[in-house]
């Protein structure tokens, strides 16, 4: 009873996949990293579907599947990765040089290309010995393989990810309704997977394999995995949707204070970096995580400094930082600038990224508020979204980090209520 519902939730999970093939292979926007998907949905369903091919003896009738998903498995962790940097990285089209990434399903597929090529009788009595006397030699080699293969791709998919983040917070002031979750989530999925296979392999090569139920498990796991893609991509429409913005080239700029010397301040104080440090903190370097250095840029020091300046007096001045979904790009138009050199300057003249030096007079306004009585009436979650933010969570955590105290207890030590 238990292997037929096994066997039915593995076939839905392949029809499953079908289908989310096919809708992402037809989508137009961002048809490539669309298309990497649909490759990617399509090799989970035929992978799903050899558990349900062996348990029910399939094999008979169509022998000439057998064997299909050794090499199969050594195209998960290219697909996904490619499909990861494809979204994160804004691109729009495959690069050549991204098919090195399958020259090793492409060896395993040509060094098991005799026994493909062999009919269908030879094919049922090879599987009949392997399951009497156990995998030759090199199919063992090649399943042992797949483990550090896969992982190996985890890893670049993590790193990835991280270098996702750093450059979403230079861009963007909010990251709520962003794709970045959804990456993330994949990434956590396919690692959760690969420990999965990992473990149960351990367990096989210790002799402490768990029974019948033993080989539908990593095909189960895939198939929730295709469940969970089809769920979150029927509740966030954006992750099959455009591309984030790439950094600019940075641009000749004029430099020039408006308005003269600029304020140093929003609401009497100085907005704080995440070490507590004001604006006016020491210059540093742009890293690699960061998302790249400006080495050249062109901008010098008395260059930065200016537009610095005429930075803190727009953003003051104007309080632009209230509009909850603010991007380095607007921001940057807004000074007439490129958003190259704008985020040159708020790294090295701020020691912080957009994402951080927007919220950080988000927090200060929040402040302001909570010490002025006219905002009494007002809950603290209502002055957060006046604010700017967009989440409680990010506002809890950016104030706490400000402050050293929750927005609760700033307010009541302010004595302006609860």
């Amino acid at each position: 009873m238990a292997s037929e519902l096994i066997n039915t939730l593995l076939i839905l999970g392949a029809a499953q996949g079908l289908f989310l093939a096919v809708l992402l292979a037809t989508k137009q926007t961002n048809s490539t990293a669309n298309r990497i998907l649909a490759v990617a949905m399509s090799a989970f369903s035929l992978f799903i579907f050899t558990g349900v091919y062996y348990a029910r003896e399939y094999y008979y009738a169509f022998p000439h599947f057998i064997g299909v998903s050794v090499p199969l498995i050594f195209l998960f962790g290219p697909i996904l990765y490619l499909y990861a940097r494809t979204v994160s990285e804004g691109g729009h089209a495959f690069r050549k040089t991204w098919l090195l990434h399958f020259v090793p399903f492409l060896l395993v597929t040509l060094y098991l290309a005799p026994f493909f090529l062999q009919d269908g009788a030879s094919k049922i009595e090879f599987l009949h010995t392997l399951m009497q006397a156990g995998p030759p030699r090199y199919l063992v080699v090649i399943q042992q393989l797949q483990y550090p293969h896969g992982i190996l791709y985890v890893l670049l998919t993590i790193g990835l990810l991280r270098r996702h983040r750093a450059r979403l917070r230079e861009n963007f002031s909010s990251l709520e309704r962003i794709n970045l979750l959804w990456l993330r989530n994949l990434t956590i999925g396919i690692t959760a997977i690969w420990v999965l296979a990992t473990g149960i392999n351990l367990l096989d090569l210790a002799g402490l394999g768990i029974g019948e139920v033993e080989s539908s498990l990593t095909p189960l796991a895939v198939s929730f995995l295709v469940y969970a893609v089809g769920y979150l991509g029927l509740r966030q429409p954006e992750i099959f949707h455009g591309p984030l913005p790439r950094r600019t080239a940075p641009t000749p700029v004029p430099i020039e204070v408006a308005g003269g010397a600029a304020p140093e301040s929003v609401g009497g104080k100085a907005p704080l970096d995440s070490m507590g440090m004001g604006l006016s903190g020491s210059v540093r370097q742009e890293t690699a995580e960061d998302g790249g250095g400006y080495q050249k840029s062109g901008l010098t020091q008395a260059e930065a400094e200016a537009l610095m300046q005429r930075l803190r007096h727009l953003t003051a001045e104007r309080q632009l930082y209230l509009k909850s979904l603010l991007t380095l790009q607007e921001l940057a138009e807004e000074m007439s600038i490129s958003a190259h050199n704008l985020s040159e300057v708020i790294n090295t003249q701020a020691g912080r990224n957009f994402y951080d030096f927007v919220n950080g007079y988000r927090v200060e306004e929040v402040m302001r508020r909570l010490r002025d009585p006219s905002y009494a009436h007002l809950t603290i979650l209502a002055l957060a979204a006046d604010s700017g933010f967009n989440s409680k969570a990010t506002f809890n955590a950016f104030f706490k980090r400000h402050t050293g105290m929750t927005p609760s207890q700033y307010r009541i030590g302010q004595g302006v209520g609860t």
